[in-house]
């Protein structure tokens, strides 16, 4: 601090150090104070304050010889009563607010000892008021006064001490330099025990607190523009112009500086100035007046005038006025510094200048507030709420008066409900770390304390799903005038079609549009959506596998929606809930949705999600939002009896990957959970007797069965790691999509079960589970195995066992993918499966190296080693003995 102490002596650095030990003593003290001992204490210097307010008002208008001493007390008793009555009910120690519905709570800290400068304008008033901040909030303050007023200010921080101390306040709480200078300022605003810097005065003393170093709180210059648009209530706004611009011969920096006026209503606002006592100058006025109150070299206003009476005023600059005269209005013809009225003036002087249009007056405001007053205060006088709103999105104001007095208004708690205060922030435009008026919860620390909560989850389902066979009859009980059947070629030759159509009532206009057997691009959604605006469709029936059902959802979205555009709509998220980019809720037109699916696998009949292919970026796109969920599923068996055993085959991988997925996902629930284990153990039950015996209702009728119940698990549960390295995979490299699941598959329950190299975020989750909701897959699966790790172990088997019996390739290499461009793809894969949605659900977070080793664990296949992608993890705790399932469930938080 040596570079601080060079104009000080030894004696004065001592009395320095002697204030900062007692302030620090008694914030100490006072820090363990209760609210009751608070709001005793504060009380009892308010009604100490108010009760000295005239004298404390007489004290600084001998002292300053600035402004007038009825304002002063007013000024004093505003800083007392309308402040207190703002604070009196505002819990400052301990929790002082709570959102229990968000499980939250805000808890006060005092700041400590804070270094508190004042201005010679408002002395006793900024002293009144944070005495009573820094009692309220338990901190201790030295003050250092303006050099001109600091013993009114010496003799309101003793009143309010000796109060606070006889109310039970530690001693030492507030103390005022002797005789200050700005060595001391100096010296103080570096000290280390310091905590705040609260500085309320001209723009040197702000931009040292600023530069100090230490948390500050500055307020900025005023330099108010008024607009007195031709709507006003003009005598009413007259009237709050004087008293405003009088108010303490103008000394409150939030007064009215310039007062831009609408040309048709200027002469007439001049003329009611002048009945109630203000002088009107001529030009030659203007400039005599501009050349002594303003200096010609810096622009600022003289201090010979600040605070003095207007007669005072126009005596010293050589003007004849009435001696009744209280405000000098200078007409000015522009801004800056060619026209020096149009600057701060802290005292009873006017500018005012005639604006032809809103435009003008609009425009001149703005320079006006540019001129000096950034951040600060502006008032309008208007009944027009358009120009109103327009005046407050122009102008650069912490505070934006309507219709009321600029410098009273400010204040607050006056002729408006804002804050009380006498320290008015002015926001970056003024240099200032807020736009508020400054208040109690600027001088406290507050902490939050965030319990952990659980997010509000759901189990949403299609409104009517119809199931077994000829389920595909309740067609009838949905009245159409015209439906779009969306199918594909194979289906529409195979009597799956006419199946369909018999089923509709025959009164209703049916049309057919076939579309390939492949991932929708956007061509062919564009061709369903003219379809369904050409016949004025109001029902599609989607038949087919899920890229049909994927495309006939994004039709019914873009027919509904015009306006959607898919590719923002496929934006990523990590909540859905918190999504960037909102699915369009406003409808053009309304059509029904029915899906009937003919494949086993992709669940698509019910879930809220559709894949694109994106062809240009060789990728699949994937949209979700639960309006994309058909409006009735029909799940019949007797379209998927002629499936072929590859479809069978790929499709049922499919159905088991999503319920594997949903079970272990950050978003499992019970709900999700009866689902996803249910469709598990029919899929390890039926899907190799599907496969081998194609004719076998029963199979072919519950593997139908496990897969809509697996979609609708994952539906509300979503998927993981699994599908987004098949989507990356199987759009590279043109493989079905229940194939490159199969490929991923076995690698992917190891990775999942192993230690993650890091946990994926989730407040719906109290440990990590996922090892032990395999294990109680395993035990559903009667897989035997007595600890975690060898029933993990034996589901990794028997899913591989199970791809052996469906004769599914062991890896990608059997698929004729050679090494070196498969190699050459890999980083490429990993990134694309990073930014598919699918994993944000996947109970570990995958990194993109590890990725990249699921990737090449596929290529060389089942059986190959199970090792964890960051070298071998040792599964620590998969030695203990398995949990009962509901305990398992349990851990689990929606």
């Amino acid at each position: 601090m040596a570079e601080n102490t060079q104009n000080l002596s030894d004696d004065r650095i001592a009395y320095l150090e002697a204030l900062v030990r007692q302030g620090n003593n008694a914030a100490a003290a006072f820090a363990r104070a209760s609210q009751e001992d608070v709001d005793r204490i504060t009380k009892g210097i308010v009604l100490s304050g108010l009760e000295q307010a005239q004298y404390l008002a007489r004290l600084a208008i001998d002292e300053t010889r600035l402004g007038l001493l009825e304002d002063k007390a007013i000024k004093n008793m505003v800083a007392t009563e309308f402040v207190y009555n703002y604070v009196r009910d505002k819990r400052s120690v301990g929790v002082i607010r709570e959102f229990s519905e968000r499980g939250l709570e805000e808890v006060a800290e005092p700041i400590g000892l804070i270094f508190s400068l004042t201005p010679i304008t408002n002395p006793t008033a900024t002293v009144l008021f944070k005495c009573i901040m820094a009692a309220k909030t338990r901190n201790a303050v030295i003050f250092s006064p303006h050099p001109k007023a600091w013993r009114c200010c010496r003799e309101a921080v003793r009143i309010m001490y000796e109060s606070a101390v006889k109310h039970g306040a530690p001693e030492g709480i507030f103390s005022c330099l002797e005789e200050p200078a700005l060595p001391d300022n100096a010296y103080l605003m570096h000290h280390k025990d310091i905590s705040l810097i609260d500085a309320t005065g001209g723009p040197g003393v702000v931009k040292a607190a600023y530069s100090s170093g230490k948390p500050a709180l500055g307020v900025g210059p005023g330099n108010t523009p008024v607009y007195l648009e031709k709507t006003a209530h003009l005598d009413m706004a007259v009237v709050d112009i004087i008293t405003s611009k009088t108010f303490d011969n103008g000394t409150i920096c939030a007064s009215e500086q310039t007062v831009v006026i609408d040309d048709e209503i200027y002469d007439a606002v001049l003329r009611k100035f002048a009945d109630l006592g203000a002088h009107i100058c001529d030009r030659k006025e203007t400039e005599r007046l501009a050349r002594t109150v303003i200096d010609p070299e810096t622009g600022f206003m003289q201090p010979m005038a600040v605070g003095q009476k207007a007669i005072d005023i126009a005596r010293f600059c050589g003007l004849k006025v009435k001696p009744e005269t209280k405000l000098l209005i200078a007409p000015i013809q522009g801004v800056g510094r060619e026209h020096p009225l149009s600057a701060e003036k802290l005292f009873p002087v006017l500018a005012v200048y005639r604006a032809k249009s809103a435009e003008e007056a609009l425009r001149v405001c703005v320079q006006v507030n540019h001129a000096g007053g950034l951040g600060h205060t502006a008032v309008i006088f208007s009944r027009n709420d358009e120009i109103i709103g327009r005046f407050s999105e122009m102008i650069n104001a912490g505070r934006i008066i309507v219709n009321s007095p600029g410098s009273i208004g400010a204040l607050g708690g006056v002729y408006n409900d804002m804050v009380p205060t006498f320290s008015f922030g002015c926001g970056t435009g003024g240099g200032n770390s807020t736009t508020d008026n400054v208040n109690l919860y600027h001088y406290l620390n507050i902490k939050r304390v965030a319990r952990r909560t659980q997010a509000h989850m759901w189990f949403r389902v299609p409104n009517q799903i119809y199931f077994n066979m000829n389920a595909v009859e309740n067609l009838r009980q949905f009245p159409s005038r015209s439906t779009l059947i969306v199918t594909n070629p194979f289906l529409e030759r195979s009597g799956h079609l006419d199946l369909v159509r018999r089923s509709i009532p025959a009164q209703t206009a049916v049309r057919v549009l076939a579309i390939p057997d492949a991932e929708p691009e956007v061509k062919v959604v564009m061709q369903g959506v003219e379809a369904l605006s050409l016949h004025k469709s109001d029902q599609i029936v989607a038949l087919g596998g899920g890229s049909v059902i994927d495309a006939a959802k994004i039709m019914k979205l873009k027919y509904e929606a015009p306006q959607a555009d898919l590719e923002e709509l496929a934006a990523p998220f990590l909540d859905i809930r918190k999504r960037v980019v909102q699915y369009p809720t406003e409808k053009t037109h309304h059509v029904r949705l029915i899906a009937i699916s003919t494949t086993s696998g992709t669940g698509s009949e019910v879930t809220p999600f559709a894949v694109m292919i994106d062809r240009e970026r060789g990728r699949k796109v994937t949209l979700a939002d639960y309006s994309l969920s058909p409006d009735v599923a029909i799940v019949d068996p007797q379209f998927v009896m002629s499936m072929p055993k590859n479809l069978t085959a790929d499709t049922g991988i499919d159905c088991l990957t999503h319920a594997l997925e949903a079970g272990v996902s950050i978003h499992a629930s019970p709900y999700t959970d009866s689902n996803a284990m249910q469709a598990v153990r029919l899929v390890f039950k039926y899907l190799p007797i599907a496969y081998e015996h194609p004719g076998d209702e029963e199979a072919r009728s519950m593997m139908h069965n496990a897969a809509c119940i697996a979609a609708l698990a994952f539906s509300n549960a979503s998927v993981g790691v699994n599908h987004a390295l098949a989507h990356a995979f199987g759009a590279r490299f043109g493989v079905a999509h229940g194939r490159a699941n199969a490929l991923m598959l076995p690698h992917v329950i190891a990775y999942n079960a192993s230690v993650p190299t890091k946990f994926m975020p989730s407040p719906n989750q109290r440990a990590y589970i996922a090892h032990k909701k395999y294990a109680t897959m395993a035990d559903l699966l009667g897989l035997g195995g007595h600890t975690i790790a060898e029933k993990v172990g034996r589901l990794v088997a028997a899913t591989e066992e199970l791809l052996d019996r469906l004769e599914i390739p062991r890896s990608i290499a059997e698929l004729g993918i050679p090494e070196a461009e498969f190699e050459r793809s890999v980083a490429d894969l990993a990134k694309a499966a990073f930014d598919d949605p699918s994993w944000r659900s996947n109970p570990r977070m995958p990194l993109l190296g590890e990725l990249a080793g699921l990737l090449w664990s596929a290529y060389r296949g089942r059986g190959a080693g199970r090792e964890s992608l960051s070298g071998p993890v040792p599964l620590s705790d998969l030695s203990q003995p398995t949990e009962p399932a509901d305990t398992v469930t349990l851990e689990t938080r929606r």
